[in-house]
């Protein structure tokens, strides 16, 4: 028997490669997004080569120099790592009302336990909304 799901929005190359992953939520919808700094990773290593990443290992901290998915379900916000030759693995997720979140232009900022204060870039308008209004109020 199929289960139906609610139709989600956002990037549906995200949304099919988490499916895999989350199978217990229904999705609402999910977008690939960047941290801050990783346009500055890329460029060192076009230009450094394999100096590069060295030279910029902290310009994306505390996330990893990957692809980030930011999934919301209908509990919560989950933060997925997607390296270049990997599947995606989760980083934390958060009860909506458990963050603080600020949206400027195209740029989210968001203050997670355990991870701190995170911006990231990037993503598709309508899921960025629902995470900010899920949130417990702006950053500050």
């Amino acid at each position: 028997m199929q289960v139906p799901r609610p139709p989600t929005i956002g990037d549906r190359r995200v949304v099919a490669e988490l499916r895999s992953v989350l199978f217990s939520e229904p999705m609402l919808g999910a977008t690939s997004v960047r941290p801050k700094g990783y346009m500055k990773g890329v460029l060192l290593t076009i230009l450094f080569g394999w100096l590069g990443p060295l030279i910029a290992r902290r310009a994306t901290a505390p996330l990893t120099a990957t692809v980030h998915y930011l999934a919301v379900t209908a509990a919560d916000i989950r933060l997925f790592s997607k390296p270049a030759w990997s599947d995606a693995f989760e980083i934390g997720r958060w009860k909506k009302g458990g963050y603080h979140a600020t949206l400027r232009g195209g740029t989210i900022d968001l203050n997670l336990q355990r991870l701190g204060r995170v911006t990231l870039t990037g993503g598709a308008r309508d899921v960025l909304d629902l995470v900010v209004q899920a949130a417990a109020g702006p950053v500050g």
